[in-house]
């Protein structure tokens, strides 16, 4: 095997690897959301948005390694695919790491008064399901070359995390009606609904690049 095909293959492992890791960090911080959720634990909240900065850093360094092996190797086929869809993968972990810190924000900002717990249950029932999506997803992409049907299996879970925010927007509204000082909490917890649905569908995201760094197709699965 010639010397810079070899070295080609370490970097696109060495990404991949780096990347699963970058995956798990991300991973970490959204079930601490959802139990800081749960919990309405200020203390785990001040973690996670504490936590956010190394996740922001991690992606700044895996997209300049990126770039580094598509300038100095010109990778192709598999190779350049995988690290040419690192880039895009790196960036929707780093945003989903955002939407956890946000979901912490949201805690912080609105300690008092405490969010209901018959609203809150729901949503973090909800976060669970967006959560096993992403986790999946990036189960996909860390089997050998991707697992395409893997991947397309995790996007058709998208429209049943829609349809949960949608039950979840409607109940807010009813205690709302019912009640105007759940207005302020109401309208939080909203947020934070919407938070993890832009969780199941950069998860979606991710399943578009792992079938594509399978197949070479660039499917559409939202």
């Amino acid at each position: 095997m010639p010397q810079s095909r070899l070295l080609v293959e370490k970097k696109r492992a060495a990404l991949h690897e780096a990347l699963l890791a970058l995956g798990a960090q991300v991973e970490l911080a959204l079930r601490q959301s959802l139990e800081a959720l749960s919990g309405q634990d200020l203390e785990l909240a001040r973690a996670i948005v504490a936590g956010d900065a190394a996740i922001n850093r991690q992606r700044r360094l895996l997209e300049q390694e990126a770039l580094l092996v598509l300038a100095a190797y010109q990778p192709a086929g598999l190779d350049l695919r995988i690290v040419g869809a690192s880039m895009e993968l790196v960036a929707e972990l780093e945003r989903i790491g955002d939407y956890a810190a946000d979901v912490a924000r949201l805690l912080l900002r609105h300690e008092q008064p405490r969010f209901p717990a018959a609203l809150v249950a729901p949503i973090a029932e909800m976060g669970a399901a967006a959560v096993a999506m992403f986790c999946d997803a990036m189960a996909a992409y860390g089997c050998a070359g991707g697992d395409a049907a893997m991947a397309r299996a995790v996007a058709t879970r998208d429209d049943a995390v829609d349809a949960l925010e949608g039950e979840l927007v409607a109940a807010i509204v009813a205690a709302i009606r019912e009640d105007p000082a759940q207005a302020a909490p109401g309208l939080a917890l909203s947020r934070v609904a919407h938070l993890y649905e832009r969780v199941a569908d950069r998860a979606t995201n991710i399943a578009e690049r792992v079938v594509y760094i399978a197949t070479g197709e660039t499917p559409d699965l939202d």
